[in-house]
């Protein structure tokens, strides 16, 4: 048995999805950060940390434990907005830490475009594409689509993982590692 969570971390939409490869089980959260709700970012980012924290820990009882985290990386080249986005996964990362065993506690971070590449076969696609393909690669559908990438990273943490997938899979993952030094796939 191999339990993968995958987190598609944004304010406005802070997704989780654990998955277990053994029994197909899949437990889902979905949680929004708006900066109304806070006198202050770090007021936010505490409330990040803590509400992650509790979903991990949460997520750990029901299934037992937590092998392999995947992350969603930061879109390169992003104008806007990269200093909130960093400091949301740093807040994030902590949460692991936090409640997670090592080398679990460390996540895989998977680049948007590589994330796509796992889901549908090409580098680039809509949010209704990648709804799509998860429902139509894995059966399983998502009205949301930070479920939707959330679902399809922990697939990917899985295949990553596990080593089991497609070659063009595992090609796109070779290259994914917790912590420096890391291999999985080679």
């Amino acid at each position: 048995m191999t339990v993968c969570l995958g987190i598609d971390q944004s304010y406005s939409g802070m997704a989780m999805v654990a998955y277990d490869s053994d029994t197909q089980r899949r437990y889902s959260y979905l949680h929004a950060f708006a900066a109304d709700r806070y006198v202050t970012q770090s007021d936010r980012l505490d409330a990040v940390q803590v509400q992650v924290g509790l979903n991990v820990s949460d997520i750990k009882t029901m299934f037992g434990r937590i092998d392999v985290v995947a992350m969603e990386g930061y879109a390169a080249g992003a104008k806007f907005g990269r200093e909130l986005a960093g400091e949301l996964g740093g807040a994030v990362k902590l949460a692991l830490l936090d409640v997670l065993d090592k080398p679990a506690c460390y996540p895989i971070i998977v680049a948007p475009t590589k994330l796509k590449k796992y889901t549908t076969g090409k580098g680039t696609a809509a949010k209704a594409e990648m709804l799509l393909a998860v429902y139509k690669k894995w059966g399983v559908t998502y009205d949301d689509d930070n479920l939707a990438d959330a679902y399809s990273l922990a697939r990917a943490a899985n295949s990553w993982f596990t080593r089991t997938g497609t070659k063009a899979e595992l090609d796109t993952l070779k290259d994914l590692k917790r912590f420096k030094g890391e291999t999985r796939l080679v």
